[in-house]
């Protein structure tokens, strides 16, 4: 593991924090900043087209499912932990930007699509790179590559903090906890997609609100430090901190590594897998217009919600300094939050769970799709098969490794991702 890690801080630390926001830069003035076409966006992500296929509202809450987790959760809690308030600002500015990424991808994605053996629309950076590139050899180490990341950062994780949260809320054992959600996942998984995209449809909307009135009534209740909040947000993004007068201290470097990396790993931008949702929504919906779409996926987990939290946990450890001392990396969201005067742990406890349950959902059709590429229906169905098997595993296996695997995965997956991006790039201003 001290490979792994060494491998992280090496990468995470220059190269594909250059790499990452570098193309989200490049994007962004390419397209004519797109993110101002946000309010566009919205309109069509709510009353798209539906008719064979996924439903514009439909590619959006699976693409959010599989990105609004966790992630938004535990993960700010770690880049505030980790990184410093600064981390926070360069999660925002990493999904602001990579809007425009989120855009381009799923363009392509929806350009290169094909049909899979039961005549569905199927897509995603594995088809950009064997039908726009001919790098049959490369589509299939990504589409391994999108089926481990499924088994492990968009399954084990979230089935982890299912059963953590139960064990240690309500006092359910973590096997339990495993059992009962992998047999209604796993029903939802068997019956397809279509029941894959009914279920995001309800559970997204009601867990983002759930979560987002949380945050709010503890702003409004500690509305005293919002202002002192932002504004060391701010100044740790761009200068060397001392947090809490100099009891803790970061690095801006510190800052843009664990900001960023968290920042993609709850949008995703980059990687690819919001085009594996995209791609299967109706051939009504033009690729242009289903960019847009999906482009609000960003827009709304990391710049509406992972922002929101940030701040949550900033104004949190602002009150109670003792916060970073005594608390894990994980738990500051859920500190806040059990200062709220009434179910305030119950309330975070509830949308941790619905976080998890849709992101093993939105994660799973991700990976069906990758193996339905690789190995077509027989394949699909051994893959959901380990995937719900993977459910109960997540809930009792000990996870202190897990977000050092995961940025770690999340290097291989974004190589490929960006290459059919770049070689490609012309397909999107072109159109």
């Amino acid at each position: 593991m001290k490979i792994v890690s060494g491998i992280n801080n090496v990468m995470w630390s220059g190269p594909l924090l250059i790499l990452l926001l570098g193309i989200h830069i490049y994007f962004t003035i390419r397209t004519g900043f797109v993110q101002r076409k946000i309010k566009k966006a919205v309109k069509y992500s709510v009353k798209g087209e539906a008719s064979e296929g996924m439903s514009a509202f439909g590619t959006l809450t699976t693409t959010l499912a599989a990105t609004l987790g966790t992630g938004n959760i535990i993960g700010v809690s770690t880049a505030v932990y980790l990184g410093g308030p600064g981390g926070v600002f360069w999660c925002w500015v990493t999904g602001l930007l990579g809007m425009a990424t989120t855009y381009g991808e799923t363009l392509l994605s929806c350009c290169y699509r094909s049909k899979d053996a039961e005549g569905h629309n199927v897509g995603g950076v594995m088809y950009v790179l064997e039908r726009g590139l001919g790098k049959k050899r490369l589509a299939f180490f990504y589409s391994f590559l999108i089926c481990l990341s499924a088994f492990c950062a968009g399954c084990t994780t979230q089935s982890n903090a299912i059963s953590e949260t139960c064990m240690d809320v309500w006092g359910i054992p973590k096997w339990a906890a495993g059992i009962v959600v992998a047999l209604p996942v796993g029903l939802v998984i068997l019956q397809g997609v279509k029941w894959i995209e009914q279920v995001c449809m309800a559970l997204v909307p009601a867990m983002a609100f759930l979560f987002l009135g949380g945050c709010i009534a503890f702003i409004f209740l500690n509305a005293s430090v919002l202002p002192e909040a932002v504004l060391v947000i701010i100044e740790s993004a761009f200068s060397k901190s001392a947090f809490l007068g100099g009891a803790v201290g970061f690095s801006v470097g510190r800052a843009l590594r664990y900001g960023v990396a968290r920042g993609l790993f709850t949008n995703e931008a980059g990687l690819g897998t919001s085009g594996i949702a995209a791609a299967s929504g109706s051939e009504h919906t033009s690729p242009e217009r289903q960019g847009l779409i999906s482009m609000t996926a960003t827009f709304w987990d990391t710049v509406v919600m992972c922002a929101i939290t940030g701040i949550v946990v900033v104004m949190f450890v602002l009150r109670n300094e003792q916060a970073l001392v005594d608390l894990p990396a994980g738990l500051l969201v859920k500190g806040a939050f059990a200062t709220l005067p009434l179910l305030g742990e119950e309330l975070i406890a509830v949308a941790t769970v619905c976080f998890a349950v849709a992101t093993l959902i939105g994660w799973s059709y991700f990976g069906q799709v990758a193996a339905d590429y690789m190995g077509g229906k027989s394949l699909v169905r051994s893959y959901q098969y380990i995937y719900v098997i993977m459910i109960f595993a997540g809930a009792v296996m000990p996870m202190g490794i897990v977000w050092e695997i995961t940025d770690f995965i999340n290097i291989f997956i974004l190589i490929p991702a960006v290459y059919a991006l770049i070689k490609c790039r012309k397909n999107i201003w072109g159109r």
